[in-house]
């Protein structure tokens, strides 16, 4: 999650924001080409996830590394139980993540910010049981 996940996701979700100050309205929005490009990257990486996600077997993590900056996180052993015992819907969920973002680099395709930005709202939707199962409390994320 924190080497391929959290990367990937935090620039598609950090690519729009409005910020206000007493100073201001301070939009952040795509607008270059490399912009876009970069985004288009990031989304891609994140879509091939489920790839990964969805290897009947795999470790969550490396033998002595964590899966999380969150220390409340459960550890890896439990989170692979936590898989196993509910495959079939972490396999939904893993899939809800890959078409979540098969929209966002629709969108982005299109320069489409508000479609990003709804891709988005669905990519946190997507994510949000598999951080509420795992052990992370009180997470959230930008939207």
């Amino acid at each position: 999650m924190l080497a391929v996940i959290d990367p990937n996701v935090d620039a598609l979700w950090n690519s729009i924001s409005t910020t206000v100050t007493a100073e201001g309205v301070t939009e952040v929005r795509p607008e270059t080409d490399e912009d876009w490009q970069t985004l288009h990257h990031h989304a891609i990486l994140l879509r091939e996830v489920y790839n990964l996600l969805i290897i009947p077997g795999r470790k969550v993590a490396h033998v002595n590394s964590s899966t999380s900056s969150h220390d409340s996180e459960l550890h890896a052993d439990r989170i692979e139980d936590l898989i196993r015992l509910h495959w079939t819907d972490y396999v939904a969920r893993a899939a809800a993540l890959h078409d979540a973002t098969q929209l966002a680099i629709n969108a982005i395709e299109k320069r489409d910010v508000d479609g990003l930005e709804e891709a988005g709202s669905l990519i946190e939707a997507a994510c949000e049981p598999v951080i509420r199962n795992s052990g992370i409390q009180g997470t959230r994320h930008p939207k």
